[in-house]
């Protein structure tokens, strides 16, 4: 429970509490999120985790360019194999990249109806594969 004081400061901070910050909530909820179920925001929440780390970005640059096995980017990028494990998951997780097996490799490939949200989309040339 917020001492006076503490309840002082924070209303000389924040103009914005209690009752009207209901409002300004769900001023928010529809007129931003209406249309989103709480999945599409989750699954949203999750690619944008997956594009904000610089070696995940790194990664998906090498694979809008060709697709490769993580060993291929474990050389490419020189980071150890349990890291880069780690960012593929989240990638994939994220609905960034997809993997499909071939032989005892698995081959990643970016998807490309996230390319619209990449931060150098403007960048990227019509890729065919």
């Amino acid at each position: 429970m917020m001492t006076s004081k503490e309840n002082d400061i924070s209303q000389s901070f924040c103009p914005v509490l209690g009752e009207e910050m209901s409002l300004l909530v769900q001023e928010a909820q529809e007129t931003y999120l209406s249309s989103h179920d709480t999945s599409d925001l989750h699954r949203l929440a999750l690619m944008y985790k997956a594009l904000g780390d610089e070696t995940r970005l790194k990664i998906i640059a090498l694979l809008l360019i060709r697709d490769l096995c993580l060993c291929e980017l474990v050389d490419g990028l020189d980071v150890p194999t349990s890291t880069m494990n780690h960012h593929l998951q989240v990638l994939v997780k994220g609905g960034v990249i997809q993997g499909r097996r071939e032989g005892k490799f698995t081959i990643y490939q970016c998807q490309r109806d996230i390319l619209s949200y990449l931060p150098f989309s403007g960048q990227i040339q019509k890729i065919d594969k």
